[in-house]
């Protein structure tokens, strides 16, 4: 295991590691009240984070398959401004992990152990058959900015999709629908050079490498604005495929109406018909009533049929080839503000062909104005004897303090 301190090895190695994550834990409230004094002016160093706590209960239909899960998920985000043009970034995610689901998985610290990038910013800093700690820092970067050009290098977070629930433009950082505990997302190992003199139009050059063979990209996005809708295309050397994108952003009416659309060509076999596409529409409308609607289709030329490819979705590596297993993807989503301090939110994806069905319901209720308690539900559903037959479920409770 790459990095791995092991109880009984290295005395020194494993109290380093205590003492790291005894800092991130607790050095974050001293820090946030000092830079909190001043308010006259930005402060040169910023730091902002949070602190979650996830409770897991996972059950399946079979007696005896209930088991738990826990974990608490740090980050923090310091920012240094160098001068009025030139900010440092570097942004540290750290989970710690326990319970009857990292004894009961064979491997879990390598799953939990990510590391795509060029670099090596992550580590094991605990191992046990029962405690599991994991560190990764998922943005580190310089970031130049004069008039409408911005440079950044290092680790990124790339944002090229528009859509909300599936991105097939998002080349550098596709993430995984079901993984909400990430609202940042993965970053790339990567020189972007932006340039934008209206807000409106613009282009977007970004090259990024990975340590595994074949994971260079490159690629070049425009956006432009014509009869009211946001309009993006790009084209792209993505890993051993020729890319060929667009995406819009505007409304039919009074209702949002968005899109991404993506080629992905290989490049030895150029002029056969291995091509797969990846596309995705989405529609929302918000009503007087403060109810929200959105509706997505995802198309997957590469998905499967198989109602047992919903496995597929534990896997953390998506691609915008592939943001779902199958090949047709439907999600209908609805929000409610029930009151200022609680909202409710279902989504329901039912996936024609294999007929699987997952529901996705959140409970969101605000405590104070730093801390959030969520619930959330996951079911999984695969046809058999043509009813719905339960594959899995997993109830969380997520307390989340912000600073």
């Amino acid at each position: 295991m790459k990095n791995a301190l092991h109880p009984g090895g290295n005395g020194i190695a494993v109290r380093g590691a205590f003492l790291l994550l005894s800092l991130l834990m607790t050095a974050c409230p001293a820090i946030a009240q000092t830079d909190s004094v001043a308010e006259e002016k930005p402060a040169r160093f910023q730091l902002q984070g949070y602190l979650k706590d996830l409770q897991t209960v996972a059950f399946g239909p079979e007696k005896g398959s209930l088991f738990t899960h826990n974990f608490l998920h740090n980050r923090l985000n310091f920012k240094y401004q160098v001068s009025t043009a030139l900010s440092a970034r570097l942004e540290l995610r750290t989970r710690l992990f326990w319970g009857e689901q990292v004894r009961l998985t064979p491997g879990f610290a390598r799953l939990a152990d990510y590391e795509s990038g060029i670099v090596d910013l992550s580590w094991i800093a605990i191992e046990t058959p029962a405690l599991v700690c994991h560190t990764i820092a998922d943005r580190l970067s310089l970031d130049w900015q004069s008039g409408a050009w911005e440079i950044t290098l290092g680790r990124q977070r790339i944002n090229w999709g528009i859509t909300t629930a599936w991105n097939p433009n998002d080349l550098f950082n596709a993430f995984n629908f079901f993984d909400f505990d990430y609202e940042e997302r993965p970053g790339s190992d990567a020189l972007r050079v932006r340039y934008s003199s209206d807000g409106m139009s613009g282009f977007d050059v970004a090259v990024s490498k990975g340590k595994a063979a074949e994971t260079t990209t490159a690629a070049f996005l425009y956006r432009f604005n014509s009869k009211g809708y946001d309009i993006q295309v790009l084209g792209a050397w993505y890993q051993s495929d020729l890319a060929l994108g667009c995406g819009w952003a505007g409304n039919i009416g009074d209702a949002g109406f968005k899109g991404e659309a993506t080629w992905f060509q290989p490049r030895s076999n150029f002029w056969d018909t291995t091509g797969t596409l990846s596309m995705t529409l989405e529609g929302n409308y918000t009503f007087e009533s403060g109810w929200y609607l959105s509706g997505a289709y995802l198309y997957t030329g590469s998905g499967y049929s198989n109602p047992n490819a919903l496995n597929l979705l534990d896997n953390q590596q998506l691609s915008p080839k592939k943001l779902m297993p199958f090949k047709h993807s439907v999600l209908a989503q609805s929000a409610k503000q029930i009151t200022p301090i609680f909202m409710a939110n279902l989504s329901v994806i039912y996936c024609p062909g294999p007929d699987a069905l997952i529901i996705f319901p959140v409970l969101t209720y605000s405590l104070n104005d730093n801390w959030d308690l969520n619930l959330v539900a996951q079911s999984f559903f695969i046809p058999e004897n043509k009813r719905f037959k339960n594959e899995g479920n997993s109830l969380i409770l997520r307390l989340k303090w912000g600073f």
